[in-house]
């Protein structure tokens, strides 16, 4: 009861109800990450630079933009093919490229997720010139809450995701992991 002497979970209007179109709105770019993340790369709008590559001891560092969310593919002009993930900076694969006897060659390039002074970046093995790099944005820094980024037929994902977001704002976990678990089946497969 509160000072009234009324039961709270009867109030229809409390301070945190009042406030759930601020919460939403919060979570819109985090909802539209989460769901960029897991779904199939022809269902996203993605973007292209034309980033200068560093040859820096082998390999080809690149400067990751500050709108990059996931790598979809990049290609170096000296490689025979395209890379389309990058290696995490705890993996094995790390610790393979940063070798020289056992790095990759033209024939079976390999990227890695890296730091520098500058912040986050893709080290490049074997380096070489920029072809094309094609990337994720992520909604985060997008206009739109980053909605423009999706097709529109995510957009019914995003709002299970950010129902998810919300009820564990709101301390529901039960709730908002069902919600999570709605907006992955909602997103397409192929």
């Amino acid at each position: 009861m509160n000072e009234a002497g009324e039961e709270e979970e009867l109030h229809l209007l409390s301070e945190d109800t009042v406030k759930l179109d601020v919460y939403i709105d919060s979570v819109i770019p985090d909802a539209v990450n989460l769901i960029l993340l897991l779904s199939p790369i022809y269902y996203i709008n993605t973007a292209s630079s034309t980033i200068d590559v560093q040859n820096i001891n082998g390999a080809g560092v690149i400067d990751l933009p500050a709108d990059f969310l996931k790598l979809v593919a990049v290609k170096l002009k000296e490689w025979k093919r395209a890379v389309f993930m990058a290696y995490p900076l705890n993996s094995e694969e790390y610790n393979i490229q940063h070798n020289s006897i056992t790095r990759a060659g033209v024939n079976k390039p390999v990227c890695v997720l890296s730091y520098n002074v500058s912040g986050p970046t893709i080290e490049c093995f074997p380096s070489g010139s920029m072809e094309y790099f094609s990337y994720i944005k992520s909604a985060s820094t997008a206009n739109n809450k980053g909605l423009d980024i999706l097709k529109e037929t995510l957009h019914l994902a995003v709002c299970y995701m950010c129902a998810s977001l919300v009820y564990n704002i709101f301390e529901m976990p039960q709730i908002g992991e069902r919600m999570k678990s709605i907006a992955i089946d909602l997103i397409p497969k192929e």
